[in-house]
């Protein structure tokens, strides 16, 4: 064989195996991005509560009362999750049971970040494993009434304990 029929058979496969694939991926390409539909949502069908409030008037006067009471010695949190707060590695259930506990307010020490107080609400305040975590960790656990003013003199209590 000579020269020219190894160029042409090169040539030949070249086109059949790299050039024909290409231009068959960029037509479907094309074709897919051409009938895809558009996502459109009817932003009128939409329900949304055009006030500017982060909470209601109660928990925001409750944090209020907390970062007087903390004088820029503790920061205040408001409505996190116990995961959030306390890692746990390779255990999945006690990882699901933090993540559904909602701590209420988390005060925190503003210079080293340790965890000084948690308030929750009674109803939540039923489960025996949160209260183990807590004294495990030393910290200290206010239960009160839901939709109640705190105790200001208790919360300056267990902070200065």
């Amino acid at each position: 064989m000579s020269a020219s029929v190894i160029t042409n058979y090169a040539f030949m496969y070249f086109v059949l195996f790299i050039i024909v694939p290409l231009l068959t991926v960029s037509f479907t390409l094309t074709c897919i991005k051409f009938f895809k539909k558009d996502h459109t949502y009817n932003i009128d069908q939409l329900a949304i509560d055009t006030k500017p409030q982060f909470c209601n008037k109660h928990v925001l006067n409750q944090i209020h009362d907390l970062n007087l009471l903390a004088k820029e010695k503790y920061d205040i949190l408001y409505g996190i999750n116990l995961d959030e707060v306390i890692e746990v590695k390779d255990n999945h259930e006690l990882k699901e049971i933090l993540h559904n506990y909602k701590l209420n307010y988390v005060v925190i020490d503003h210079e080293s970040s340790e965890i000084k107080l948690v308030i929750t609400e009674e109803e939540l305040n039923t489960n025996n494993v949160i209260s183990n975590i807590f004294n495990k960790f030393n910290i200290r656990h206010i239960s009160v009434k839901p939709n109640q003013p705190y105790d200001i003199n208790l919360i300056k209590t267990a902070l200065a304990a």
